[in-house]
């Protein structure tokens, strides 16, 4: 399988419109509902980072829409590893923890989002100060992020992929509530899939599978918020805007 500039900006060109529509549709239903409402957006600007950067290392669609000057292809990197990083083990399970009713896994998942928070700024912070510490290249057709760690968790290694997994992905399989539990199951497939097959390229592959499973959100989310907003007695949302809902 080959990823590319083109399939990275067709998610997001789908991803970006779908998670303004969904955040749309939460902030209507149920508020609480926003932090995982806003995942196909924040998935769609990381794949356009990400294809701003093939371009950068040479994919054959810039010859057609034209090579971002050479300093862009660092940054776009950093913005991605941001989400990579950062952002998503510390939303994952505050999204989690936002539509969770029970105290002690709400507890759980706080928990949960400040370890990823922590482990995640620790290999991120050093590479802002230091930008020279990240090489990026391109390997078996994904580009390859290979970042100067200080300590031995790292993403990079199969202890931190775990430490990783454990933040984003128990929050969602434990939830009480079904949605995020049967998204947590394609997150984990997605997860397999990429440590087992592009253990190489995990971070770059894995995010690209979780960005297309997001879609999945702005199928059943419109649908779930509905029933919220009937057992509200507010006005039921639109429909989903790929036509489920």
């Amino acid at each position: 399988m080959c990823f590319n500039a083109a399939a990275s900006f067709a998610a997001s060109a789908v991803l970006i419109p779908a998670g303004l529509h969904t955040i749309r549709i939460a902030g209507e239903a149920d508020a609480r509902w926003l932090p995982l409402a806003a995942f196909p957006l924040l998935f769609g600007i990381q794949q356009a980072l990400e294809g701003v950067l093939w371009l950068t290392l040479g994919d054959p669609l810039g010859r057609i829409v034209g090579v971002p000057p050479p300093a862009v292809g660092p940054l776009m990197a950093l913005g991605f590893l941001g989400f990579a990083y950062v952002l998503w083990p510390t939303l994952v399970p505050l999204a989690a923890r936002g539509i969770e009713p029970r105290p002690r896994r709400r507890l759980l998942f706080a928990a949960l989002a400040v370890l990823g928070a922590t482990s995640g700024l620790v290999i991120y912070l050093p590479l802002l100060v230091q930008p020279d510490w990240l090489e990026v290249g391109i390997l078996g057709g994904s580009i390859l992020y290979a970042p100067k760690i200080l300590l031995p968790t790292a993403l990079s290694e199969p202890l931190g992929r775990g430490l990783y997994a454990l933040v984003v992905l128990v929050p969602l399989l434990v939830s009480s509530v079904p949605l995020a539990r049967r998204f947590g199951l394609l997150i984990l497939i997605s997860v397999v899939v990429s440590a087992m097959a592009y253990a190489y390229a995990f971070v770059s592959v894995w995010c690209f599978f979780a960005a297309v499973l997001s879609a999945w959100l702005g199928v059943q989310l419109p649908e779930r918020l509905a029933e919220t907003a009937r057992q509200n007695g507010l006005v039921e949302p639109k429909a989903s805007l790929f036509g489920a809902g």
